[in-house]
């Protein structure tokens, strides 16, 4: 790994963590179906990216099982 992707893998993954922090700071009521979403949709974004700095040869793969996990937070539905 050359030094330009370490630096951009410590820049994701301190934005990812001050993110989660800052979604975890906020939450008022606990852990419930939105607060999970956006949480998970942080995680996911946060290996998306650091994949796609990391593995530049094998992103397909990867990318398609992060999407899977992201579309199934995204189609969550509330129970009412």
């Amino acid at each position: 790994m050359d030094s330009k992707a370490l630096i951009l893998t410590i820049a994701v993954l301190l934005f990812g963590g001050a993110t989660l922090f800052v979604a975890c700071k906020n939450m008022t009521k606990g852990f419930g179906s939105y607060n999970l979403k956006v949480l998970g949709i942080i995680l996911v974004a946060t290996f998306a990216s650091l994949i796609g700095i990391n593995h530049e040869n094998s992103v397909t793969a990867m990318m398609g099982i992060l999407g899977a996990i992201a579309g199934y937070l995204f189609g969550i539905k509330d129970q009412q």
